[in-house]
């Protein structure tokens, strides 16, 4: 086990209150000290967790965040903002803070929508493949850009070992919104569909962070289960309606097609029309073992009343199945009222 979260000092995690960063704390905390930071309170399970609640995208961040860093000998940099103009603020901050602190590791969480969903894509796409996302997709956009900044700041720090994470679609994430984008009823008119999409749930990617600061890995990885599962078999997963009739399936697809087409993320379409599946065969070969395959992400929540988190193709089946017993209801209700009159 021996790496650069063992020993030593604490592991700082920024972006610490998220699904995914409560998780890896609640992961860490057993074994290391933790030093847990975001803008909001964050709370956990685990106990010995330093937890300090810190807007990085202000002025003067870093001042304080060096501080608590400088406990730290390890760091995962999670901190992402919904507000695309304020994450290199953030990142370039949250360097400036690192610089000096001696850190042994430091693993950097990205995404694989910076390879871009592209007609040309190879599949899968291995760590070798050049990044080039969508330009339209704001996410993926910054998202790369955060990794050339790192980049940059590991070249001037080579004694600081960098691994950056490029997970696939996580379920239970922060790409939510992407996935149920990737899940949801095809309206015809939209195009052709990719031949496979990938999950990865947001245990798994935990585990994976954890696996790299563990293992004391350097370099570039992605993080997927598997390389995906047939794109029309994950939209019918999600919906929970691969046993429906022909006619019932038609009937989701258009119903939620019109309902939730506004919910997707804005420039996000290639993503659901071109392939961006990713090997993961350089993680799975240091010896990282996911829990969940892709279709499997799809089907298990740790938090099964929350709304937000199911995909939305299920989301709009079980709105539509509500509001078919909804009408058989009323339907019952007024004939006996109608035989009552008689």
């Amino acid at each position: 086990m021996g790496t650069a979260a063992q020993a030593r000092g604490a592991v700082l995690v920024t972006g610490a209150a998220g699904r995914l960063g409560k998780k890896l704390v609640e992961r860490l905390a057993p074994a290391w000290p933790v030093v847990a930071v975001d803008r909001s309170p964050p709370r956990y399970c685990a106990r010995g967790v330093r937890q300090h609640v810190l807007d990085l995208t202000l002025p003067g961040a870093e001042i304080e965040l060096k501080a608590l860093a400088g406990r730290a000998s390890v760091a995962v940099h999670l901190a992402w903002e919904p507000k695309a103009s304020n994450n290199l603020t953030l990142t370039r901050q949250v360097l400036n803070a690192l610089s000096d602190v001696g850190l042994e590791q430091l693993v950097h969480v990205s995404s694989a929508t910076v390879y871009g969903a592209w007609p040309d894509n190879p599949v899968p796409l291995t760590e070798d493949n050049e990044p080039r996302p969508n330009p339209e997709f704001t996410y993926a956009v910054h998202k790369r850009a955060a990794e050339v900044v790192v980049q940059r700041w590991s070249a001037e720090h080579p004694g600081t070992k960098l691994a950056v994470l490029r997970p696939a679609c996580t379920v239970g994430g922060a790409e939510q919104p992407l996935c149920q984008l990737l899940t949801a009823p095809k309206k015809p008119s939209l195009g052709p569909e990719p031949s496979a999409a990938q999950f990865l749930h947001v245990d798994d990617l935990a585990e994976a962070v954890l696996h790299a600061l563990v293992s004391g890995l350097e370099g570039t990885y992605n993080v997927a289960p598997d390389t995906g599962v047939p794109a029309e078999l994950a939209t019918a997963v999600a919906a929970g309606s691969t046993s429906l009739p022909t006619p019932v399936r038609a009937l989701l697809a258009a119903w939620g097609w019109r309902s939730s087409r506004r919910a997707y993320p804005a420039g996000a379409g290639a993503y659901a029309r071109h392939p961006w599946v990713v090997s993961p065969g350089k993680l799975q070969g240091t010896g990282w073992v996911p829990q969940y395959s892709s279709t499997e992400a799809l089907l298990v929540t740790d938090d099964k009343d929350r709304w937000d988190d199911l995909p939305q193709g299920r989301r709009v089946a079980i709105t539509l199945a509500g509001t078919g017993m909804a009408l058989v209801v009323a339907g019952a209700g007024g004939a006996a009222i109608w035989r009552r009159k008689r």
